[in-house]
């Protein structure tokens, strides 16, 4: 998404706290979302110039600690408001084909000229992205940045249960696999 802005930030050494503090604006809500134990509250008592949420210590493998166990609404003063979640495994993708579409449109535009209507973008001749990528009007981090997004969306588009048909067959590859690897070392 060539729009936003990213600025990487350290809770540890405090790198550029104060960029990501001074982003906040009176009147504006925000959300902490992400993984548990990543430093989410500790980048708010940061903002706070407090210690005022809990927080623990990296465990010894350097990661962090699940401490948050609900949503909180924070009022900064004069920086707005952000409200503060526990962590969380997974972010789904709901009805995202649209978003998609909007945030590559590049691509969506390349799409539209492919000689099958239901082109992969992955293998296909005719595909008129491989195509662009081949010829560098298109970028390698844009392509996969596409695909990646795009099967990520099919992925929370299954139902439960094509989840778990596909989880099986997985597992019976890797079981297969594992016995045959097996079977030839055994050989050897």
């Amino acid at each position: 998404m060539p729009e936003v802005r990213v600025i990487a930030f350290s809770n540890l050494n405090k790198y550029n706290l104060i960029q990501v503090s001074e982003l906040l604006e009176m009147g504006k809500t925000y959300c902490l979302i992400g993984s548990s134990g990543v430093g989410k509250t500790t980048l708010l008592n940061h903002i706070l110039e407090t210690d005022k949420f809990k927080t623990q210590e990296l465990r010894r493998d350097g990661k962090g600690k699940h401490t948050t166990t609900n949503r909180q609404l924070i009022n900064l003063s004069q920086k707005g408001t952000i409200i503060d979640t526990p962590g969380m495994r997974e972010l789904g993708l709901i009805d995202s084909q649209k978003g998609i579409s909007g945030t590559f449109q590049e691509i969506s535009d390349l799409a539209q000229k492919c000689l099958f209507k239901d082109c992969t973008h992955t293998i296909e001749k005719g595909c008129s992205i491989l195509a662009a990528l081949a010829a560098g009007t298109l970028s390698p981090e844009r392509y996969n940045n596409y695909i990646k997004m795009k099967k990520e969306s099919a992925h929370y588009e299954m139902s439960y249960f094509e989840k778990r048909k596909k989880e099986k067959q997985t597992g019976k590859l890797y079981k297969n696999i594992l016995k045959e690897h097996l079977r030839k070392k055994k050989w050897q």
